[in-house]
């Protein structure tokens, strides 16, 4: 009888014995090493951001914006006290940036929006631009807005009113001792202010408080570029204020794809308070709003003081990474 040859039945794969006493130190040290070579490997390879298709903001026939360069830079004395976006049917938008400035990632976002003629609105910890005061000239020189955003980021709404009131003070003159320009907007840190301090700071230096209705929460972690552009693409709309940082890589390596995205889709960029101005009816614009009640003090020589011997500890230290 012919014997017949049969290929021989596949091995069991090998399982690792879960019991054995080095399986659970093996497989902390395989994740901890995978994670490390991924995050290598991120950091070394050049960026790539999937692009969603280019929508355009509205399909109706829209009047002829102007150049959002000479647009007016003055808020309007019926204005709102609080904004976090403006009403328009018009493709127009702001895009802002919190917590800087920052002596490297600052300079090359600004790079970017010089290459697209595009102006934004930079909100600036006050202690950062004592820091890198030619950083901020350079902000106002290539035609961006400053705002107040406090001077070392705390939670406004935890602070007595005389405290949040030299937070703002201090911050106002480093901004204007930088730049020689005064800013007129001011975003609280993490958006948090109560209105009792919102109707002094008001009176005591005629800021709206700026708020936000974009955000890519780009300063949670994990921090990535794709997450920027994804959330920044489904949330803009006619009049949005968009809140990004401009003290995260993350952030900054979104830039070119995001803005090209936004003016792909027929977006316009002005800053917030040209946003306003633009946006407000004529019969309540009125005049110019008048400058604040209270005038503004030089910091005192001890501040100065202190200032001057904590700069170099700025310098060293990388600035606030929250809203």
């Amino acid at each position: 009888m012919r014997s017949t040859l049969q290929a021989p039945l596949p091995r069991p794969p090998q399982h690792a014995n879960l019991h054995s006493p080095m399986f659970l130190p093996r497989l902390i040290a395989l994740f901890l090493c995978t994670a490390a070579t991924l995050s290598a490997q991120g950091a070394k390879s050049p960026l790539k951001i999937e692009s969603r298709r280019a929508l355009p903001a509205d399909d109706v026939t829209l009047p002829t914006l102007p150049d959002t360069a000479t647009l007016p830079r003055v808020l309007p004395a019926n204005r709102k006290s609080v904004y976090s976006r403006c009403e328009t049917t018009l493709p127009l938008i702001a895009i802002t940036f919190d917590d800087g400035p920052d002596p490297v990632l600052t300079p090359r976002l600004l790079d970017l929006l010089k290459e697209r003629h595009i102006h934004a609105t930079f909100f600036l910890v006050g202690k950062n631009a004592a820091a890198f005061p030619e950083v901020v000239r350079r902000i106002v020189e290539e035609g961006h807005e400053v705002g107040n955003h406090s001077w070392s980021h705390p939670l406004l709404t935890q602070l007595s009113q005389e405290s949040v009131e030299s937070q703002l003070r201090r911050t106002h003159d480093a901004i204007v001792k930088a730049c020689g320009t005064a800013p007129i907007l001011y975003r609280p840190p993490y958006g948090a202010v109560r209105l009792s301090q919102r109707n002094q700071i008001e009176k005591s230096f005629g800021y709206p408080a700026i708020l936000w209705d974009v955000d890519p929460q780009d300063w949670q972690h994990p921090r990535s570029a794709q997450k920027v552009y994804d959330r920044v693409h489904s949330q803009t709309r006619p009049g949005s204020i968009i809140l990004c940082h401009d003290i995260h890589e993350t952030t900054v390596a979104a830039m070119p794809a995001t803005l090209d995205d936004l003016t792909a889709r027929g977006y316009h960029f002005a800053t917030v308070s040209q946003l306003i101005a633009f946006t407000t009816p004529p019969e309540i614009m009125g005049p110019p709003a008048p400058p604040p009640s209270i005038p503004l003090a030089e910091p005192s020589p001890t501040a100065a003081k202190d200032d001057s011997a904590k700069k170099e500890e700025v310098k060293r230290a990388k600035p606030a990474q929250s809203p």
